[in-house]
């Protein structure tokens, strides 16, 4: 029997999951496919029902799902209950459990890829949604000396601060209001976690960081990442900053998410290349 797995979010149309996950099934000789399906909000509930099938592995989840599917799971694991975003599904045997491997995902890429350590460093995070709280979460848990979180909607940003204790360090500002001018000042690591930049949006040519110098040698990581250089990361590369884009996060969360539905350890080196030959398409 084939078995099934793909990606919920909406829309879908930057997608290259299914390149490389797809690339991963065929070298280790799995009977499975993997497939983009965007799903509209109304949608959601019947699509995640739909997963109990014996036919089917689990899915990823994408924007704008993280929190909104925990609700229609079985089971979280201990690590996405701490986080409160869900990025990826497992049907074991029709019960639906969820995991976060956005996390792992993040912490890799910034250590493997961009050569940085957060413990005690001050970092500015951009957004507040799943895939930021999964950076925050993840941030936290590797010590980072301060975290500032700035979003469009102040009140998501601080509710989102709240949920760590004032030792953590971690506080909420306005998208470029003044406290978020001295945090990117101040920040030795910039993250974008939001959907500004990235291609087959309405914000594909937008930057978060428009107008703004970052200091040299600051490191600058967009989750975007279609198109692989997105404007925050052009703009930040011609001020001096280094960049790293989206690809090895999305890439190693991927990868943490086939183990899980696989029980098989991932072809890493092949999922990346696969991920490359689709962006240059």
């Amino acid at each position: 029997m084939l078995r099934k797995s793909g990606i919920l979010g909406y829309p879908l149309g930057h997608s290259i999951s299914p390149y490389f996950q797809n690339a991963a099934f065929e070298f280790l000789g799995i009977k499975a496919s993997y497939k983009a399906w965007s799903t509209e909000p109304k949608d959601l509930s019947d699509k995640v029902n739909a997963l109990r099938g014996t036919s089917f592995m689990g899915a990823n989840v994408t924007i704008p799902f993280k929190e909104a599917v925990i609700e229609l799971l079985d089971e979280m694991d201990d690590w996405a209950k701490r986080v409160g975003s869900v990025n990826t599904i497992v049907n074991d045997s029709g019960t639906l459990v969820g995991y976060n491997t956005d996390t792992v995902g993040f912490i890799q890429a910034i250590s493997e890829y961009g050569n940085y350590d957060p413990s005690g460093e001050a970092v500015l995070l951009i957004g507040a949604g799943g895939a930021a709280r999964a950076a925050a979460h993840a941030l936290v848990g590797n010590k980072v000396g301060s975290l500032v979180i700035a979003n469009r909607t102040y009140h998501r940003a601080e509710r989102l601060a709240s949920e760590f204790p004032a030792k953590d360090k971690v506080s909420p500002v306005l998208l470029n209001g003044p406290g978020f001018l001295k945090a990117v000042d101040s920040a030795s690591l910039i993250i974008n976690s939001t959907s500004i930049g990235m291609k087959h949006t309405s914000v594909e040519n937008c930057n978060p960081l428009e107008g703004i110098s970052v200091n040299a040698g600051v490191l600058v990581n967009d989750m975007v990442y279609n198109p692989l250089k997105t404007p925050m990361l052009i703009h930040a590369a011609e001020t001096g900053a280094k960049i790293l884009t989206g690809l090895p996060m999305l890439v190693l969360q991927g990868a943490a998410s086939f183990n899980l539905w696989t029980g098989r350890d991932a072809p890493v080196d092949v999922m990346f290349l696969a991920a490359q030959e689709a962006l240059a398409d």
